[in-house]
């Protein structure tokens, strides 16, 4: 065992580090303008290109190299977009077989909002084998999506050896995915674990803490709107945000 809780391995490293989100964000649409701006908002946030430069960063991140990238937007709208990564290669070796670790994302834009709330997700999935951790990039996605809601799984597949010859099914000491949260992340968020760590699989939940009526609101702020209706809007929101975190 290494001092960073790492194992020491014998030869290739393969294992499958599986690293999945769910974020929802809520927009509390006022009128029917608000509605539109939303979809504009969408679009213009949440497109193709954009997605391909968020993938692109996380690809960096980890340490990868961009070997291939699909993209595409729909109509009316929504995007998906994947990226096939490579381990970059190392100064005393290269190393070519990570062609099959990729980073992809599906945005699922909310066109029919019910009590005035759409509720935009975007799953993303970064799939990695070898000594790439995805889990390097965990607090840097959840602040680019500034989402409401998020479920994060972090799965690990396959086996690899250490010196002595012994299988091993995971290369690195882990209890919670939430223990790679920052602080700041912690701050903003209350989260919940439910891991089934025998099997390597980890999950936890989080949920936004404090409802700003602002941050919900499009092109408008509180001040524009009545106090009554200021507390309609605070309400649902938060009714909605107990439904998606305890569901």
């Amino acid at each position: 065992m290494n001092k960073d809780g790492s194992i020491k391995l014998y030869g290739f490293n393969n294992l499958t580090k599986n690293l999945s989100f769910s974020f929802y964000k809520l927009h509390y649409l006022v009128n029917p303008e608000q509605h539109r701006q939303y979809n504009e908002s969408v679009k213009n946030r949440y497109n193709a290109d954009k997605l391909t430069s968020l993938l692109s960063e996380i690809c960096h991140a980890v340490g990868g190299n961009i070997l291939n990238v699909a993209q595409q937007n729909y109509q009316p709208q929504g995007a998906s977009v994947t990226l096939l990564i490579s381990e970059e290669a190392q100064p005393e070796s290269l190393v070519a077989h990570l062609d099959k670790s990729h980073i992809c994302v599906h945005t699922y834009p909310d066109d029919s909002p019910t009590n005035n709330i759409a509720i935009f997700r975007a799953d993303l999935e970064l799939s990695t084998c070898g000594v790439i951790s995805p889990l390097k990039v965990l607090n840097y996605l959840i602040g680019e999506f500034d989402a409401d809601i998020i479920d994060i799984d972090y799965r690990i597949r396959g086996m690899t050896r250490d010196y002595q010859g012994k299988k091993q099914f995971n290369d690195q000491v882990i209890n919670n995915i939430s223990d790679a949260l920052s602080n700041t992340v912690k701050g903003e968020y209350q989260y919940i674990d439910r891991n089934l760590a025998e099997n390597n699989l980890f999950h936890s939940r989080l949920r936004r803490k404090a409802v700003n009526v602002d941050n919900y609101l499009v092109s408008l702020n509180h001040f524009q709107l009545g106090s009554e209706e200021q507390v309609t809007i605070k309400n649902e929101i938060n009714r909605e945000l107990v439904q998606l975190y305890t569901s």
